[in-house]
């Protein structure tokens, strides 16, 4: 895993708090943009999206059989895409110190991908929402639904029950170079919707790691901070090659975004709208710490889980899986990515002074909300 060091990486969300407990003030508002008839990437008008039920269709746009013709001005750019992306606001709910149950605002972005109301976002900015409002360019607001969420890749999909609207095509990030211009439109500091700004891609393939789970993204020194995540990063054609979701930030740190690249994105989208969760993830039903001697410690057995049911117990430590020592988050995540649920699996435990060898028939991940 290639790695940054000094920088500290953050969650662009970062459980942002609004002084007013909505999303502020919007800067800028052309008069005609309620209207939205600009040409899509596909080559129709956005007024004739298709409906949610063709969805193999998504992440596959059309090849440009002439491709400097559809290269767009920076201005045409925001022109065309930024009606069809959004600002999320949301109550997080929570515990106080004293155990009662409170709330309090948080803000993200995200962007269409169909006419009725299909919206993609990152995972973290809505998993812990109690209620979810989306705002549109235009101003209008609209509640909100969770689809599906995959915190593995940091991804969602949340609909609000409206028809007609703009949407943005996924593009291929497999194609994209380094040193090729790119632009992130989101909601920065969860205050100014609709801002775009315009960088660069300056890396692909970097290995992120992000509350325990390494995740391959692009890089770009388009300016992105708190409020963006979820927001598209798009080419100069229009299409989505990006789903912001991640910068680093320090006092010697200045240009260095993240998003998740296109070619992820599609396929677990699809899962998502369909599933409601990505089918085929396995899962053993703990969580685990660092006990500061270099291994895991398991913290919480899930009641009914895959581990409950093969003994293991709060407090053991874990030694090896799959005949493989672990030492590290990344090395237990790397042996259930690889596995299928039904999988048996050998898990070598320390708990107190001797050792102990338990199988465990591995689950399939369904988030608990949905």
């Amino acid at each position: 895993m290639k790695t940054i060091k000094k920088i500290v990486t953050v969650i662009c969300m970062a459980a942002l708090m609004l002084g007013s407990g909505y999303i502020g003030a919007r800067l800028a508002q052309a008069e005609n943009e309620q209207t939205a008839l600009r040409s899509s990437p596909h080559g129709d008008t956005l007024a004739d999206t298709p409906s949610s039920g063709d969805f193999e269709n998504i992440g596959h746009a059309e090849p440009f059989e002439e491709e400097t013709e559809r290269t767009l001005s920076l201005p045409d750019l925001f022109d065309m895409a930024n009606p069809a992306v959004v600002a999320i606001s949301i109550e997080v709910i929570g515990r106080n110190a004293f155990g009662q149950q409170v709330s309090r605002p948080s803000a993200g972005s995200g962007f269409l991908i169909t006419s009725d109301g299909y919206i993609v976002t990152n995972n973290h900015v809505i998993e812990n929402a109690g209620t979810i409002t989306v705002l549109m360019h235009d101003g209008r607001a609209f509640p909100a639904e969770i689809i599906g969420r995959d915190p593995g890749t940091d991804l969602a999909v949340i609909k609000i029950d409206a028809t007609d609207f703009p949407y943005l095509a996924f593009g291929d990030s497999d194609a994209a170079r380094v040193g090729e211009q790119v632009a992130a439109i989101g909601n920065p500091l969860g205050q100014l919707a609709n801002t775009m700004t315009v960088g660069y891609i300056s890396a692909l393939n970097r290995d992120i790691n992000i509350d325990g789970i390494s995740i391959s993204k692009m890089q770009t020194d388009a300016a992105v901070n708190r409020g963006n995540s979820g927001g598209p990063l798009l080419n100069t054609r229009g299409e989505v090659i990006g789903v912001v979701s991640a910068k680093s930030t320090g006092t010697d740190v200045e240009g260095l975004g993240f998003a998740i690249p296109s070619s992820q994105t599609a396929a677990i989208v699809g899962q998502l709208i369909e599933h409601g969760f990505v089918r085929g993830r396995a899962i053993l039903g703990i969580v685990v710490s660092d006990n500061g001697g270099g291994q895991l410690q398991i913290v919480t057995v899930n009641e009914g889980s895959a581990a409950d049911k093969a003994g293991l117990r709060v407090g053991d430590v874990i030694l090896e899986m799959h005949g493989q020592s672990i030492a590290a988050f990344s090395g237990l995540r790397r042996i259930l990515d690889n596995a299928a649920p039904g999988d048996s699996i050998e898990i070598k435990v320390r708990r107190g002074n001797g050792e102990r060898v338990f199988t465990a028939v591995l689950d399939e991940y369904r988030p608990a909300a949905l």
